[in-house]
């Protein structure tokens, strides 16, 4: 693997390790096109209600939980990435953590998908990423 993912775990999660990240982020890039031979740094925070909520709140002007938010830095090509925080607390049944990495790595490679998740190209790569992945693991 040309670049790794880290994994800060602040609530004891430990259901996706840096492995299964960097495996995640991999699937998500390369499903775009994006040379993953040129990625940066990327990292994936675990964290609890709470501190998602206040990044919310800080940085999309909403004052609740949600499940996941991205942060690009530099870009897909710059020195670091971004980062992908993730709230295992707040993940809806229908969407697992891993789920929420591949969501967020989609972001941070440039897709949007708008009020309308359900409609969107992006939920339509995303499940075409998770199917591949599952693909893989049976």
């Amino acid at each position: 693997m040309p670049f790794a993912v880290a994994v800060l775990d602040k609530v004891g999660y430990a259901g996706v390790d840096e492995t299964r990240a960097t495996r995640l982020f991999a699937a998500a890039l390369s499903r775009r096109g994006v040379d993953l031979e040129r990625v940066g740094e990327v990292s994936v925070a675990l964290v609890d209600a709470e501190t998602i909520r206040d990044l919310n709140a800080r940085f999309r002007s909403k004052d609740e939980p949600t499940d996941v938010l991205s942060f690009e830095v530099d870009g897909l090509c710059g020195e670091i990435v971004g980062e992908v925080v993730v709230c295992p607390a707040c993940v809806s049944p229908e969407m697992g953590v891993e789920e929420l990495v591949v969501h967020g790595a989609l972001h941070l490679s440039g897709m949007d998908h708008g009020e309308d998740f359900e409609a969107s190209e992006m939920a339509r790569v995303q499940e075409a990423v998770m199917e591949e992945l599952r693909g893989e693991e049976g």
